[in-house]
């Protein structure tokens, strides 16, 4: 056998029998989530684009239709809101308007 060969099976052998090392603990990263986390505020300020609002629109009507019949039910369409209200916030104010559509028609089906 090639002697580099037989070097690398014999560190391989010898890493293998050799105890592993358990990982030092490390802290927690992500904060604690707590249960009834409050929504933020949903508000809407400046010019709506109309292209966007409809993108906005159109992403909420579609995040609905996946949750197909389930959404009938108050839980789900609770945290469906939840959810969308938590997106609409992160995205600009025109895209925001156009899910909050959605958002209105949902809390009105309740």
């Amino acid at each position: 056998m090639n002697p580099i060969a037989m070097r690398a099976l014999e560190q391989a052998l010898t890493r293998a029998a050799a105890p592993i090392p358990k990982p030092a603990p490390t802290a927690k990263l992500l904060p604690p989530i707590t249960a009834n986390e409050p929504l933020p505020e949903l508000v809407i300020t400046g010019p709506i684009n109309r292209v966007m609002e409809l993108e906005g629109k159109r992403y909420a009507l579609e995040f609905v239709r996946a949750l197909g019949s389930s959404v009938r039910r108050e839980p789900i369409r609770t945290k469906a809101i939840a959810d969308l209200t938590r997106y609409a916030v992160a995205q600009p104010s025109s895209v925001a308007s156009g899910i909050k559509q959605v958002i209105d028609v949902l809390k009105e089906a309740g």
